[in-house]
């Protein structure tokens, strides 16, 4: 059952091995890697099917103006961005300790503050800075957002979502040596 699950999740994820090799042991189970091995066959992966959903129409505003993909923002923002840790970044062993780092355009105006959203959970940055470190972020796949707020907390302008991968390295299980 174990190498069937392996079988398929390999057959069905060819983003994840660029070359697979099965092979039958001397007990006649049948074993799949991504390294090759005396006696190993290279499987063919057919590349998955597809699907890019079409951009919706624009439609044109109440002044006759096209509406733009971003949605109306407020406070004079051109833009606001999660600069580190940058989108699909894989960060290794930090500990928890997280240094993030926003770019709003142009600079905070005065009165005016930066909230974090790591995995839909708030955390505000000390007033007019641009930058803090968060703890307790361990191993997984994390998201972060950032708004730009007033003084009353009405959001100003949001940025994109950006997704981030911490791993820490196994102590449980090192590294095992290279099969000739």
């Amino acid at each position: 059952m174990r190498t069937l699950v392996l079988a398929a999740v390999l057959l069905s994820a060819p983003a994840l091995a660029a070359d697979v090799y099965r092979w039958v042991d001397s007990d006649g189970e049948v074993h799949y890697s991504d390294q090759w091995r005396p006696g190993a066959e290279k499987v063919r992966i057919q590349e998955s099917a597809t699907f890019s959903a079409p951009k919706p129409a624009r439609s044109a505003g109440p002044d006759g103006a096209q509406a733009t993909d971003r949605p109306a923002q407020s406070g004079g923002y051109q833009s606001l961005e999660v600069a580190s840790p940058a989108q699909e970044e894989v960060l290794w062993n930090i500990a928890g300790q997280l240094r993030v780092s926003v770019q709003v355009n142009p600079a905070l105006q005065p009165g005016h503050g930066l909230r974090l959203f790591l995995d839909g959970t708030p955390r505000d940055l000390p007033t007019g800075s641009t930058s803090v470190e968060l703890t307790d972020v361990f191993r997984g796949v994390h998201t972060l957002k950032a708004e730009a707020v007033d003084a009353a907390g009405k959001v100003l302008i949001t940025s994109q979502p950006t997704t981030f991968v911490v791993r820490q390295t196994s102590i449980a299980n090192p590294q095992r040596p290279a099969v000739p």
